[in-house]
């Protein structure tokens, strides 16, 4: 027994570094990380159940890691995970890509922010108490950011995050912008009609001048409750053409 190697269920190789009884040792794992699970059962060495918590069990990218957060309270998922499971899956789950089609293949997660235990620390360090449940934002620091991780994202309000959402369609226009049947461009915003030019540039930059308007209103509305980082991000945001996704450059 003492000695024995074997894979588990997910295919990683482990070995038992310490028997004080059939229901008592300790599997070191043989990768790169050499996690030991201690004060393990054989029969569960022999049946592959003992679970490595760096072998990848999230659409294919993602693991929980060894620290002290875990993604389960009282049989519930904590709330640090469902995000991180949440921007794991909208990047990288192909049954739900036309889901997330603005997300899948196009934006990904940071290879630090693959581990769980990394993510939940950052969330950690960063979430405040504020109305309702905070989101992760990764386009208000920069705009058209591809990448989720520590440094371009930031925790948001619903009703900030609310803001910046790019609603599809498949007009090839930005969002706010439609042509009507004369062939001019009209612009809205939040379902309120704002004007009708004659180029879309022009319409453009009067909704952009109006989005503007709104974020700079609504991060004063939240001055005192967000963190300043957030507040600044809210004030320095510029609102461009080209970092609609529904945008088609003709």
């Amino acid at each position: 027994m003492l000695g024995e190697i074997k894979e588990n269920n997910k295919g990683t190789k482990m070995k038992i570094i310490a028997q004080r009884s059939n229901y008592d040792i300790d599997v070191e794992f043989l990768d790169d990380h050499h996690y030991v699970f201690k004060h393990a059962k054989y029969q569960n060495f022999k049946n592959g159940a003992i679970k490595n918590p760096f072998d990848i069990t999230v659409f294919g990218k993602g693991y929980l890691g060894d620290g002290k957060y875990s993604g389960w309270i009282n049989g519930k998922h904590t709330e640090e995970y469902e995000i991180w499971k949440g921007i794991i899956k909208r990047c990288y789950c192909e049954k739900q890509s036309n889901v997330f089609n603005s997300y899948y293949n196009i934006s990904e997660v940071c290879d630090e922010w693959l581990n769980f235990q990394n993510f939940a620390h950052w969330y950690d360090n960063h979430k405040y108490e504020c109305d309702g449940r905070l989101h992760i934002d990764k386009d208000i620091k920069y705009p058209g950011n591809k990448i989720y991780s520590p440094y371009h994202c930031l925790l948001v309000p619903q009703r900030i995050n609310m803001l910046f959402m790019n609603k599809p369609n498949k007009r090839g226009l930005p969002n706010g912008i439609n042509i009507s049947k004369s062939g001019n461009y009209e612009a809205s915003y939040n379902g309120k009609h704002i004007g009708t030019y004659h180029t879309l540039e022009e319409a453009y930059t009067v909704y952009s001048n109006t989005k503007k308007n709104a974020i700079i209103t609504i991060a004063n509305e939240y001055k005192n409750k967000i963190p300043e980082e957030v507040y600044s991000a809210l004030l320095n945001y510029e609102v461009r053409i080209e970092n609609d996704k529904n945008y088609v450059v003709a």
